[in-house]
């Protein structure tokens, strides 16, 4: 603590609380191989399990397809508007499927679609042949992408995440989330496709609804992907945005993950409840606003005595319900008036559990004048007379 600093005014402890009942825990442990609920701007972590063992994810990989698929747009190499002919090849592929025929020609935007609304391994194959000239070149840029963004447990044998032989696409949950993160952060137009209710094709005969179970049951929801092998499970990536009222809150978007569901039930099941645990026990709290005063501090040589100051910069942060935050205001002892305007007169600091969250410098926001040396000595015999009148009375 520096010198000449005096731990005065007040120190606030404060309950930030968004319901009245804050849930103990997530407690779907015994339902999962591994979930993870994480902020999608800090990447900081929430609520996790198991997050570190490098697990299969079946077609959690497509998130991989699809960031490699536009980082060659993004590149010059293809445009969306590209057309994909489609070879007996591509028709051969297992699994959920656009139902594409021999012959056919899409656009790599209708197969980037079909991929993330439907899980089509067909499109996604058909994509890799595309870009890549073949499914095992394509790999090879997959796993050079996950080794670029440090995904260290990211092992990729195909473009679709279905079984290999013995062998599937596999990654940390921890890392299946820091690719989520990236690619929304890089390609947040993902959100206007993974939010698409279904895919129609009436000249074909096609339709199957999007296969994210929560889509339609929280309004929240705008993405991100489904997977299952029997391997892997039932797996889900949802992506969710709460908004803040910019008063108290800010927006605030989580990333939620659920590896290793027994079934499709369980997985909306469980699922539903990590999403329903952080809409209901996080929020974004704004603890300073810039243009709020954060006090009144009384100085004494001052003209107005009374000063309002400001923290110097706006500060928000993630709280969970019930999570104490200490906010102590630190005022310098040794200010010398006048103070011009945006000038430091002290500091708060912000902590948690005995840890420092932060320290912000506080500052006034206008013209501090000094009081003049005959007013204060008319002000000192005024306040001397009215005390003296009323010992006599």
């Amino acid at each position: 603590m520096k010198k000449g600093l005096n731990v005065i005014i007040l120190s606030l402890l404060f309950i930030l609380v968004l319901n009245s009942i804050a849930i103990a825990s997530v407690g779907i442990e015994d339902e999962v191989r591994s979930y993870l609920l994480g902020d999608y701007e800090t990447g900081q972590i929430l609520e996790e399990y198991n997050i570190d063992e490098s697990i299969e994810i079946a077609s959690i990989s497509k998130l991989m397809s699809y960031l490699v698929v536009m980082k060659n747009i993004e590149e010059g190499l293809f445009s969306l508007n590209d057309r994909v002919y489609i070879d007996e090849d591509i028709t051969q592929v297992n699994g959920s499927s656009l139902k594409l025929e021999e012959g056919e020609v899409f656009t790599i935007d209708e197969l980037l679609k079909a991929g993330m609304v439907v899980s089509a391994n067909d499109a996604i194959y058909a994509l890799a042949k595309y870009v890549a000239g073949t499914e095992e070149n394509f790999v090879k840029l997959m796993n050079h992408e996950a080794n670029k963004l440090g995904l260290e447990s990211g092992f990729f044998v195909n473009s679709t995440g279905l079984p290999e032989g013995e062998f599937q696409n596999k990654m940390s949950t921890e890392d299946v989330f820091k690719l989520s993160r990236h690619i929304i952060y890089e390609y947040p137009e993902i959100l206007s496709l993974t939010t698409i209710p279904y895919i129609e094709q009436k000249s074909r005969e096609y339709r199957r609804e999007n296969t994210n179970p929560l889509l339609n049951e929280i309004k929240e929801i705008d993405g991100l992907k489904t997977g299952f092998t029997n391997k892997a499970g039932h797996c889900l990536v949802s992506t969710f945005n709460m908004q803040g009222d910019n008063m108290e809150t800010e927006n605030l978007r989580l990333i939620s993950i659920v590896m290793g569901t027994k079934n499709e039930g369980k997985r909306k099941e469980i699922g539903n409840k990590l999403v329903q645990y952080g809409l209901k026990n996080y929020s974004k709290r704004i603890l300073t606003n810039e243009n709020t005063p954060i006090d009144i501090v009384y100085m004494p040589k001052s003209k107005d005595k009374e000063i309002e100051i400001f923290p110097s910069k706006n500060f928000s942060i993630i709280v969970k319900n019930g999570e104490y935050i200490d906010k102590d205001i630190l005022i310098d002892e040794n200010l010398k008036l006048p103070l011009k305007s945006m000038d430091k007169v002290g500091k708060m600091v912000l902590s948690k559990d005995g840890n420092v969250l932060e320290e912000i410098d506080l500052v006034v926001h206008e013209y501090v004048k000094k009081e003049n040396v005959i007013i204060r000595i008319l002000r000192y015999i005024k306040d001397f007379l009215l005390q003296l009148f009323k010992n006599l009375l």
